[in-house]
């Protein structure tokens, strides 16, 4: 007899990316388009998107940006999978943040087929900087892609967020040496951290009172500013986050954990000084609805 070859299943990709996107609300007030977008059809397939030679007014320029999102069913480990990618090269952001490229890279793996109980598994390894410069320092920084690949599925990071065995790589979570004053300062005076001390009262609450159905890590959240920037550096530096005086500030590689997707942003701006605006570099997001050994 033969098998069908065919692999139905009631399970549904997620999959998109995209180079650059952003905004300027002053000195002059103006959106950029979002650069080199991919979407991936529920059923699967592949997308592909390419800007080159991308330069506007002054804000911002790249030389090129790629995003590509793809699907399928893998017929050696019985799963589907879908991935998606954004590569941006030579980067430049006001002169103030550089990088010869932005490597984002998100994938995800179904259970396979006939696990009722199996859980997504994702994976951000390949995610990269090369030659990242921030206000002239080079920041010649690595993601903790291990730590994520320990707690690929969502039912191991939500242990170990209530276990609170992650917590050093929480969004933000460096501000919490700052007393209360001194966050409040910091707020004041760099206008895009607005709302982060409501943001670290959620990161203390403990056990099973922690929320898991949005919970926002840093790839990045071990970076030391004082190993990049000098001892006597005027840049201020929480793990991931740095702030620029009198321009802003940078994060750097937020992961944003969902139980049914994930997402990465390598490199966000956000002015709040003699100009306003954010941008988002290297965008990428991965999931998947419904389990394919279901019944």
């Amino acid at each position: 007899m033969v098998q069908c070859a065919r692999h139905h299943s009631q399970y549904s990709m997620q999959a998109c990316s995209y180079g650059f996107a952003g905004h300027m609300e002053r000195p002059i007030k103006h959106i950029v388009p979002t650069q080199a977008a991919a979407v991936l059809g529920e059923h699967g397939g592949f997308g592909h998107s390419r800007v080159e030679k991308f330069r506007h007014d002054g804000f911002v320029s790249f030389d090129s940006a790629v995003a590509e999102v793809g699907g399928g069913y893998d017929e050696c480990h019985h799963r589907f999978t879908s991935f998606a990618s954004s590569i941006v090269e030579n980067l430049n952001i006001h002169d103030v943040v550089t990088a010869d490229r932005v490597v984002s890279r998100m994938a995800v793996y179904s259970p396979t087929m006939g696990d009722e109980r199996g859980e997504l598994s994702f994976t951000i390894s390949g995610s990269h900087f090369d030659n990242l410069r921030i206000a002239g320092h080079k920041f010649d920084v690595k993601l903790a892609t291990h730590v994520f690949q320990e707690h690929d599925t969502h039912s191991k990071v939500s242990n170990a967020h209530r276990a609170s065995k992650l917590d050093e790589w929480l969004l933000g979570s460096k501000l919490a040496r700052l007393s209360e004053k001194e966050l409040e300062e910091v707020e004041n005076t760099y206008h895009a951290l607005g709302g982060m001390t409501e943001v670290l009262k959620g990161w203390k609450v403990k056990g099973e009172k922690r929320r898991d159905d949005v919970i926002i890590f840093s790839a990045l959240n071990h970076i030391k500013i004082e190993d990049h920037a000098g001892p006597n550096t005027e840049l201020l530096g929480f793990g991931s986050i740095i702030c620029i005086p009198k321009f802003g500030v940078v994060r750097l590689g937020e992961l944003k954990v969902q139980k049914h997707h994930r997402s990465l942003l390598m490199l966000r701006v956000d002015m709040c000084s003699a100009g306003s605006g954010g941008s988002g570099t290297g965008g990428t997001g991965t999931g998947g609805s419904g389990n394919p050994g279901g019944k």
